[in-house]
């Protein structure tokens, strides 16, 4: 989906006028994520038609968004409703999109390794970001910001139970 999110960050693009969007996806994805329209949030997760109209949609995909409402949005599954996918097994984990704006503008891209691809790391800023959305389910936004600090630098951390107890929920 980060071709996705790229497309919308770079473009700007107005969701309401897409036509069409081709989605080249390797065996992955097309055997993992093969719900085409999820009812319930937790389905969104193995929904590439979901997936990828999120990220167009929204410029991001997190765990929070995986929501019952989200997955029945009308602007999501009318987005939805215009991706058509195909197998190319030679992808890989990559991806090839191409958006078809209704006044005929498209829009191309190819990722041959997705963002965490050890040929394609994250940054330590973008694994702080990814570290976050999922933690904030669990713990406070305080922690998080503690837990981060400590992480980058934990060479000068002595002893591992100051990280471990910043990861407790406090109802545990």
């Amino acid at each position: 989906m980060n071709l996705l999110e790229e497309i919308r960050t770079q473009e700007n693009i107005d969701i309401e006028n897409v036509d069409r969007i081709d989605l080249e996806i390797g065996p992955v994805a097309s055997t993992a994520a093969t719900i085409k329209a999820p009812k319930i949030g937790v389905e969104g997760k193995f929904s590439v038609w979901f997936l990828a109209a999120l990220a167009l949609a929204e410029g991001n995909v997190t765990l929070a968004k995986f929501t019952d409402e989200k997955v029945n949005s009308p602007q999501i599954v009318t987005l939805r409703k215009k991706i058509h996918t195909s197998l190319d097994p030679r992808i890989g984990f990559g991806a090839r999109v191409r958006i078809l704006m209704k006044d005929g503008t498209e829009y191309a891209r190819f990722l041959a390794k997705p963002k965490g691809d050890p040929d394609n790391p994250l940054t330590f800023a973008e694994l702080a970001e990814k570290y976050r959305n999922a933690a904030i389910m669990a713990i406070s936004e305080k922690k998080i910001d503690i837990l981060i600090k400590k992480i980058k630098t934990l060479e000068q951390i002595n002893d591992m139970n100051e990280i471990v107890a910043l990861t407790v929920h406090p109802k545990a």
